[in-house]
């Protein structure tokens, strides 16, 4: 049997500290550890929104290209956008989460969906929330708030 590459999806919280100190999630440090890495439209969204200067937007273009032209950037579709609504609704019955809670929460739930179709895990620094959208949905999460 063919052993697969095991897929990663990286939240938006790895890439900063990385973009911001070159500090990196500690799995990728380990020598056996070698995941191919897809990017999320989402976090590219959000790192473009935080970022504030020049250098820093054409690291964010080059990432860009060179995850399009891999064919390894991932978009949302139509029933990402369906489920993401329905698990916000469900989210605010058990928590009572308040709006801005929930608008934020979305991105999170985006990126999961995203990473379950192509089969691949979310790497994060903000388990919590990923751990908490878990509940209402099936994905991988690989964790760490170190």
């Amino acid at each position: 049997m063919a052993e697969y590459p095991l897929k990663a999806v990286c939240d938006t919280s790895i890439y900063i500290p990385f973009i911001n100190h070159g500090i990196t999630h500690p799995a990728f440090s380990e020598k056996s550890f070698s995941p191919v890495l897809h990017m999320s439209a989402v976090v590219l969204s959000e790192l473009y929104a935080g970022a504030h200067d020049r250098q820093t937007i054409r690291l964010l273009d080059k990432l860009h290209r060179t995850f399009q032209d891999a064919g390894r950037l991932i978009v949302p579709d139509g029933s990402d956008w369906q489920h993401t609504g329905a698990i916000i609704a469900r989210l605010r019955t058990k928590y009572g989460f308040e709006a801005r809670y929930l608008s934020r929460i979305q991105n999170d739930i985006l990126i999961a969906f995203s990473a379950r179709r192509i089969g691949a895990f979310v790497f994060t620094r903000n388990e919590k929330d990923f751990r908490r959208i878990r509940e209402f949905m099936d994905f991988h999460i690989y964790g760490g708030n170190k």
